[in-house]
């Protein structure tokens, strides 16, 4: 939502003589740019909570139903509720401007079981490697129409052996899908996983 509110601004204004493509990128790896002295402030979920919510993505805490998509709606800290604050699941939809430079936010984070992407288009193959940070927690994961996904980031989920269900749907940039869940399967025999391409 920050990220979105700060590129609507420079939209505004006039960049002549500056490549707007390099801009947002800057833009985005700088709100991705994972910030160790406040992981150490605050622990790794809220710290996790904070980089995906200023980045357009949204969180379900354990024990709760409800997401979670607004930066102020993220809990005051204490040393007392400081461990209550445990990320289950992942949602970044087109909205979200999440990269691969922020995963590292995942470290530590033991609870994060599920994730959906769907339409994010910062979502890439280096990104999806990256994923290998949640492989012993990570069971349900969803990616649907992200455009800067293709087989070789698809194959890089064989290292998720906890993973028992896996949702792969409008991926455009699959050469040979057929062969690509072949392999997963093969890697992945505990996990049930769906393709469609609609």
């Amino acid at each position: 939502m920050i990220l979105k509110t700060l590129k609507s601004h420079f939209l505004k204004k006039n960049t002549i003589g500056i490549n707007k493509r390099c801009l947002w990128q800057w833009i985005d790896d700088t709100f991705n740019r994972l910030d160790d002295d406040r992981i150490k402030e605050i622990g790794p979920n809220l710290a996790c909570a904070e980089w995906l919510m200023k980045n357009g993505a949204q969180v379900r805490w354990k024990g709760c139903k409800e997401f979670v998509s607004h930066y102020n709606c993220l809990p005051s800290i204490t040393s007392y509720n400081r461990g209550q604050f445990l990320i289950e699941q992942i949602y970044a939809g087109k909205e979200a401007s999440i990269s691969h430079i922020g995963f590292c936010y995942f470290e530590n984070c033991k609870n994060i079981s599920k994730i959906e992407f769907v339409g994010c288009n910062t979502i890439d193959n280096e990104a999806l490697s990256k994923l290998n940070i949640l492989k012993d927690y990570l069971t349900n994961l969803k990616i649907n129409g992200c455009l800067n996904v293709s087989d070789q980031g698809i194959m890089a989920l064989e290292q998720l052996q906890a993973l028992k269900y896996l949702e792969l749907k409008n991926l455009q940039f699959l050469i040979e899908p057929e062969a690509t869940i072949h392999h997963l399967k093969t890697k992945l025999p505990e996990c049930n996983i769906q393709y469609f391409n609609e």
